[in-house]
């Protein structure tokens, strides 16, 4: 039994040695931080850009948002544009054709014409529809109402008639 109580002895003396060991790093009183004005200011506009750069964030958020409903907008009425212009291309290459085939039955009428007929309506013309007219018409017809043309008509719907 003594040894037990040795044991036990050697036990509590090396807890209490421990609490005599650390208690004074318990109690003992650390100095107290010492920070400067620079540093306290330093926090301070620290802490300011934090919320700048935050409220920033947030600005840049919301025009995130606004981006995106115009650029969905933008899209839509891209769309509506795309859908009105193949509408008017349907309808023009209507008109195109209709005036195509007016056309290509005025290049008949004014081919079945005599030269001294057909030249003084296309004096009358501008110079540009004239030159239309004639590229259209067959090369010899063309030849012989050229010279039935005044002039100065002549020599401008030449020069246009040469051009490619």
């Amino acid at each position: 039994m003594k040894k037990r109580n040795r044991r036990y002895l050697i036990q509590i003396l090396t807890v209490l040695l421990t609490l005599v060991v650390t208690i004074p790093a318990f109690t003992e009183e650390k100095s107290p931080v010492k920070i400067t004005p620079q540093e306290i200011s330093g926090a301070a506009g620290m802490k300011e850009r934090e919320d700048a750069l935050a409220a920033k964030e947030k600005a840049m958020a919301e025009k995130e948002k606004e981006l995106s409903a115009l650029n969905k907008e933008v899209d839509e009425k891209y769309t509506k544009v795309n859908a009105i212009q193949e509408e008017l291309k349907g309808q023009l290459g209507g008109a195109v054709k209709g005036k195509d085939q007016q056309f290509k039955n005025l290049i008949k009428i004014y081919s079945a014409m005599s030269p001294s007929k057909v030249a003084p309506l296309l004096d009358k013309m501008e110079d540009v529809e004239a030159v239309e007219i004639l590229r259209a018409m067959k090369t010899e017809a063309v030849a012989k109402i050229i010279p039935k043309l005044s002039q100065d008509k002549a020599v401008r719907v030449s020069r246009l008639l040469g051009l490619p």
